[in-house]
C-alpha cells in the first residue's frame, strides 16, 4: 500500500510559510524538480536552461502576487534551493506544453464531480476528482494546512514546490482542475496556472474566486471546478481569450478534459482529445454512478465513481501501462484520488488509488 501523503503545517507570514514548507518537505521537492528535469530533458532542456527561463518569470509573478513569490522564496531556502528551480515547479505547464521549448504532449487527465447539498445525503457539499498525471508524482505530492495572516485557513494538496492545485478553505471556497487543450497561443502577461489556483482557493467568496479567473491573463486552457459550501458551483472551462461555463444539473456537474459547454465546442479547436481520448466516457460514466444515488449522494459514492475501472488502463481510475508512445516514455495514472467535504472542512486523499487497496488518509482544516 502506497504510504500517504505527507500533510506540512505552515503559517506565519508569507516567507515564514515558505521556509516551514521548504524545510518539511525538501526531500519531496527534490522529487518534483527530478521528475520535470527528466521530463524536459526528453524535449531537449537541460535543467541550467530551465532556471534561465524559469527566472525570467520572476517579475511576471512579482507583478501579479508578490506574496506569492516571498512564499516561493521561502520554499527555496527552507529546501535549500535556488529560487528558480520553485518557479520552474510552479511553471511546469508552460515549460511542458510550449511548442517551442518541447511540443510532446505529456499524458493528462482527470475526472471531477461536484454535488450540490440538496441531493446530498446530509446536506453537505461534496466536490472531488481523480488526478490523472505523471505517475512518479505519488512520491512528491503533499498536503499543506496554511494558516494565512488574516486567519483564514487553507488545505491545499499539491506537487511539493508548487503553491495549489486542488484545496478548500474555511470560507467553504473550493477548487479542483481539469487539463484542456486549444491552440490558442498564450495570453500577454500570462502567470502560471498555480498562481491563479491558489488565488481561487484563498477567495473569501464565490464571486471573488470567478473574478479572479476572469481576470487572470492565462497561459494555455484548463478548467476550473469550483465550488462554495453554502451551495454554489460552477465549472469553467477557460482559453487563453474565452471562459466558457456550466451549472450543476439537478445538483451535479461532472466534468472531463474535453470542452463540454455548447459554446466552446462551436468556438475552439479541442485538441486535448487526441491526448486523452477516455474523456469521452469517463466524465458521463461518473455522472451516471452518481445519479443512481442522487438524493443521498455520500462520500462512499464519490468513491466508488472514482474507482471505476471501465476502459483500463484508460479509465476513471487510470493506471500505468496505456498503449501508446507517449506513456512508454513517461507512466500516467490517477495518482491521487482527492474528495473534499468542504461543509465540513475536510478532505480526504488516497494515493495511487490503481495499485491494490485503496486507502484514505483524513485531513482536517481545524487539525
Amino acid at each position: 500500500m502506497t504510504t500517504p501523503f505527507p500533510l506540512i503545517e505552515a503559517g506565519g507570514t508569507p516567507l515564514e510559510r515558505g521556509r516551514q514548507i521548504g524545510r518539511q518537505a525538501g526531500d519531496r521537492i527534490a522529487v518534483s524538480v527530478g521528475i520535470y528535469e527528466r521530463a524536459l530533458a526528453r524535449g531537449n532542456l537541460t535543467w541550467p536552461e530551465v532556471q534561465v527561463i524559469a527566472g525570467r518569470y520572476l517579475p511576471r509573478l512579482e507583478s501579479y502576487e508578490p506574496r506569492y513569490v516571498e512564499e516561493i522564496k521561502g520554499i527555496a531556502e527552507g529546501a535549500e534551493r535556488p529560487v528558480e528551480d520553485i518557479v520552474a515547479l510552479n511553471a511546469r505547464t508552460e515549460l511542458l506544453y510550449d511548442k517551442s521549448l518541447r511540443g510532446d504532449p505529456t499524458p493528462d487527465g482527470c475526472t471531477g464531480a461536484i454535488a450540490l447539498p440538496d441531493i446530498t445525503a446530509d446536506g453537505h457539499m461534496l466536490h472531488g476528482q481523480n488526478w490523472d498525471w505523471i505517475d512518479e508524482c505519488k512520491e512528491s505530492a503533499i498536503v499543506i494546512r496554511h494558516e494565512l495572516e488574516d486567519g483564514t485557513r487553507l488545505l491545499v494538496f499539491v506537487e511539493a514546490g508548487i503553491v495549489a492545485r486542488a484545496g478548500l478553505n474555511s470560507h467553504g471556497i473550493a477548487v479542483t482542475g481539469n487539463f484542456l487543450a486549444c491552440p490558442q497561443p498564450p495570453a500577454d502577461g500570462a502567470v502560471p496556472l498555480p498562481l491563479m489556483r491558489r488565488k481561487i482557493i484563498e477567495s473569501r467568496t464565490f464571486a471573488e474566486a470567478l473574478k479572479h479567473v476572469l481576470r487572470t491573463p492565462r497561459s494555455f486552457a484548463n478548467n476550473l471546478m469550483i465550488s462554495d459550501a453554502e451551495g454554489e458551483a460552477v465549472d469553467l472551462e477557460t482559453t487563453p481569450q474565452e471562459v466558457f461555463w456550466e451549472k450543476p444539473d439537478a445538483g451535479l456537474l461532472v466534468h472531463a478534459n474535453h470542452f463540454r459547454t455548447d459554446a466552446a465546442r462551436a468556438r475552439v479547436v479541442d485538441t486535448g482529445l487526441a491526448i486523452s481520448p477516455s474523456s469521452i466516457y469517463r466524465d458521463s460514466r461518473v455522472e451516471r454512478r452518481l445519479r443512481q444515488s442522487a438524493g443521498s449522494i455520500a462520500r462512499s459514492d464519490l468513491e466508488d465513481a472514482f474507482a471505476d475501472t471501465y476502459g483500463a488502463p484508460s479509465a476513471v481510475l487510470a493506471s500505468p501501462g496505456a498503449d501508446d508512445e507517449a506513456n512508454a516514455k513517461q507512466p500516467s495514472s490517477t495518482v491521487a484520488t482527492v474528495i473534499m467535504d468542504t461543509t465540513a472542512g475536510v478532505m480526504w486523499v488516497a494515493p495511487a488509488p490503481y495499485a491494490g487497496t485503496i486507502a484514505f488518509t483524513e485531513y482536517r482544516l481545524d487539525g
